[in-house]
């Protein structure tokens, strides 16, 4: 991935990408260097715990994401309902010349989803192939959001497939504990 690449996907997206350089993906000749986010990077408060709510249903229930660093600093994983027998995970990565993610899903699937659209508000990821899915038609996470308003409040969007067709988004609400 072209450092400038990173470095302005770092400046645009504080809460996940913007880890993918805390870790300090530098040039050394030709070669990327990459180490851990040292702590008074001023990203790595995002690696941090975030708390809120989903609608699930007709209720709001409380959630908790973790964020970490992990690979020397070259991807973020964020756990989803850390502890619970509903825990997932999604890894986010720098691929090529852009940004990755893999959901590890409750559904028992792993779907790819790639970063379509970033901004000063957020980003965007949407699957483009069927990768981690038997097949295209079986319910599935197709597509995240992620947006912020400040340092301290995070909004997810994740939005499940079924049968090829969108079915419902569920919206997680997230402000960081501090």
């Amino acid at each position: 991935m072209k450092v400038a690449k990173v470095r302005s996907l770092v400046s645009l997206a504080p809460a996940l990408v913007g880890v993918l350089m805390a870790g300090g993906v530098a040039r050394a000749g030709d070669h990327p260097v990459v180490g851990p986010p040292p702590a008074h990077h001023p990203r790595a408060h995002h690696l941090r715990t975030w708390q809120g709510t989903a609608r699930m249903g007709d209720k709001t229930v409380p959630v908790t994401f973790v964020y970490e660093s992990t690979a020397g600093g070259s991807a973020v994983v964020e756990h989803l309902f850390p502890g619970t027998p509903h825990e997932m995970m999604s890894v986010y990565t720098a691929e090529g010349d852009g940004v990755a993610m893999t959901h590890y899903c409750a559904m028992g699937n792993h779907p790819k989803m790639v970063l379509k659209k970033s901004d000063a508000h957020g980003l965007s990821f949407e699957m483009v192939k069927t990768d981690g899915l038997r097949s295209a038609s079986e319910p599935h996470m197709h597509a995240m959001s992620v947006s912020w308003t400040d340092a301290d409040h995070i909004r997810e969007v994740w939005t499940s497939f079924e049968k090829g067709q969108a079915k419902e988004d569920k919206v997680f609400e997230l402000a960081r504990k501090k």
